[in-house]
């Protein structure tokens, strides 16, 4: 049997040890969402900017005069290269690059003749970033190298569309990612060109996140028919709906999947925002 002395310790030490429990238990009470008076709501943080600070500021061109051209055309680019070219459309539209940033496409030439005989052309611009390096500094020397690539096989087209896919290269945060692409169109359209998107808005929302700078939309449907084409001109993203839809279908021709290309209804009058028209 213990002495009077031991059952003081052991008193002492089962009154510690309840004191504990009980601060154990309150603060579990609060931690497992009790209703304890002191308990705080976290308050969401505010989101980022979608650009950087110090990315140019994109400018509102002037409308040009109307201008219709048939509203179904074609793209092309180099997966093409030594393959015959859709007949007929009123407008063609080519890749620079050969599906990278900083490349070229080896038709170029050719496919900018062919283009060029249609009502209606333009250029696209594969787009990207490595993550490593200033954003707007690298997005004006893409910019520079395709206007090169460009000049060399052609007299100069007025109207680009950069193309934003998860396919290509892009390392950066989306804040990094959507200043790249800003200072791209701005550098564009300081060069006398108008600018617009050509994405889906899943790839552009992975990409850019929530930058929505308004331009002009090319909406790419994948495999479809002209029909859901024509319903996906009252979709969009990036601040705009669209004002072309792409289509892939097995031309019967040809013999093999092409690029098919719709203008909206609501732009079959402002195809000079769209495309190079003559």
């Amino acid at each position: 049997m213990p002495s009077r002395g031991s059952r003081r310790t052991y008193g002492r030490i089962a009154l510690v040890l309840l004191a504990a429990a009980v601060t154990l238990a309150a603060l579990l009470h609060v931690v497992l969402g009790g209703d304890h008076p002191a308990a705080v709501t976290p308050v969401p943080s505010s989101p980022s900017e979608p650009l950087l600070p110090g990315a140019p500021a994109l400018v509102d061109p002037p409308r040009p005069p109307a201008a219709t051209v048939p509203p179904l055309g074609f793209d092309v680019s180099h997966p093409q290269c030594g393959s015959a070219l859709p007949a007929g459309g009123g407008f063609g539209i080519v890749g620079i690059a050969h599906g990278k940033v900083l490349t070229a496409n080896p038709c170029l030439k050719t496919q900018l003749a062919w283009a060029n005989g249609k009502p209606g052309h333009a250029v696209y611009l594969n787009t990207g970033y490595p993550g490593t390096g200033d954003p707007v500094a690298y997005g004006r020397a893409a910019v520079d190298h395709a206007i090169s690539v460009e000049h060399a096989v052609g007299h100069g087209t007025d109207v680009w569309w950069l193309d934003v896919e998860t396919i290509n290269t892009w390392a950066g945060t989306q804040q990094q990612n959507a200043t790249v692409l800003d200072a791209m169109a701005a550098h564009l359209q300081d060069l006398g060109v108008r600018v617009g998107i050509y994405s889906t808005p899943a790839m552009w929302e992975e990409i850019a996140g929530s930058w929505a700078p308004g331009l002009p939309i090319w909406y790419a449907t994948g495999p479809a028919t002209y029909a859901v084409a024509v319903d996906d001109c009252a979709n969009g993203f990036a601040g705009a709906t669209s004002a072309i839809v792409q289509w892939t279908q097995r031309d019967a021709r040809l013999h093999r999947i092409i690029d098919r290309n719709l203008i909206c209804p609501a732009w079959r009058h402002r195809a000079a925002e769209l495309l190079d028209v003559s």
